[in-house]
This record gives structure tokens, sequence and C-alpha cells, in this order.
């Protein structure tokens, strides 16, 4: 999600314009940080106390603790429904609102009933990028074979009514591209699924990614990892 943001933020999204943005699997509230404090919007020493009780950014995204944050999640599915009422909200202020997704929380029946009715309410300004690593924290067998979460994601999400655009979600140059068209459109709301690789950029993470959707690395991985990003 890190070279997903890094475009967004970088070409597309604009504070200035009261774009707001939903990290709706917010367990990916690391990378959020980060990114917000590369772009000077928060402090970078707020990194230093991360997840420490009272601090303002914890596990997942607050906005009782950081107003940088525009909606609190967590829980899974939330977020889209969220992003479409700030979008009708915002409809003609020439804002737009941004959702990132998982693609294992697209099992939740929640993020399909705010996108049908999105479809429905012609909001060109919501825009969605799915984070589609095929890892979800409990993998959904089938069969005795770990599935994919989210199957044919381009053809479900054009199926209820977004315009849906299927990208290598590494690719920087692919990303601005996939971007750059969406917020041209005038018609619907639109969505970027966005394959990537969960721990792209070390071997340290992509050999175990489950291990490392919650598990810590030790001091030798650690500078391993430092090493492979840098």
């Amino acid at each position: 999600m890190i070279d997903i943001l890094a475009v967004m933020y970088e070409g597309f999204f604009a504070p200035g314009r009261r774009d707001r943005f939903i990290l709706s699997k917010g367990h990916g509230a690391p990378g959020y940080y980060s990114i917000l404090a590369e772009r000077g919007i928060i402090p970078v020493e707020k990194l230093d106390y991360y997840g420490q009780a009272g601090a303002a950014l914890q596990g997942h995204p607050d906005m009782t603790t950081e107003t940088a944050v525009h909606f609190s999640t967590g829980s899974l599915g939330q977020g889209l429904s969220v992003g479409l009422g700030m979008a009708v909200a915002l409809r003609g202020t020439g804002a737009r609102v941004w959702v990132l997704i998982g693609d294992g929380e697209c099992q939740e029946g929640q993020i399909w009933e705010a996108a049908m009715l999105a479809d429905r309410l012609d909001v060109p300004h919501l825009i969605a990028i799915v984070d589609a690593n095929g890892h979800q924290e409990l993998g959904f067998r089938c069969g005795g074979r770990i599935e994919a979460p989210l199957k044919s994601a381009p053809d479900k999400w054009s199926a209820f009514g977004w315009h849906s655009t299927e990208v290598d979600g590494h690719d920087h140059n692919a990303l601005w591209d996939a971007l750059d068209a969406v917020v041209q459109r005038r018609d619907g709301p639109s969505v970027v699924i966005a394959r990537t690789q969960k721990g792209f950029g070390s071997p340290v993470f992509i050999q175990d990614p489950d291990r490392f959707h919650c598990g810590a690395l030790s001091d030798d991985e650690y500078r391993a990892v430092l090493e492979d990003l840098q």
C-alpha cells in the first residue's frame, strides 16, 4: 500500500481542495502514518510514539486523537460507506474522496451495499482503490486450498456500476496513469484494482507474509529488511 499512497499523495490528493482519505483497511495504519509524515502533514516526531498509550497514532487510525485522520477505521468494511457519505456531502465543491480497501475486506457485505448505492447516487468524485495482495489474516480455504480473497475483482465492481481498472500496484507509472484517468471522469464512481505483493521489496517479508501480518521482526530481520529496501 506504500506505493499506492505515495502516488496518490504525490499527484492527486489535495488537502487544499478539501479532499478526504479513508484507510478502510485500518490495520495498515503504520504505512498511512509514514506517508502523512513524509508529506509534512503530521510531524515526523509523532512516529516515535506510535502505539503508545495516549499517543495520537494508534494501531488503527483514530480521528479523535489525530486531526489529519479523516475517519476512525479498524472494523473492516465500513470505510466505503463513510466515504460515500462524505462524497454526497462534498458534492459540487470540487473535493474528491479516496478510500483504500483490502481485497480480503471486500468479503464484507457492507462494501457491496455501499458500492451499489454509490452507482445510484452518481458520485464521480468517489474513488476506491483495492490493495489486492491476495492475503488476509485468516485465509479462506476451499477444499483444503487457500483461495484468493476476491476473485474476478474488476468484473465484480463493474457489475455494480463502477468504472473499474486493474494495474500493477507497485508500478508508479501505471498507478499514476490509472488515477489520472479516474479523476478525468465526470460520471459514476471509479475503482482501481491494484495488484500487489505482500511484503514487496524484501525477501524477508515475501517468504512468510502471513507471519508478518501481525508479527514482529527480530533484530537481524530488521537489519536485513533495511538493507533490502535501500
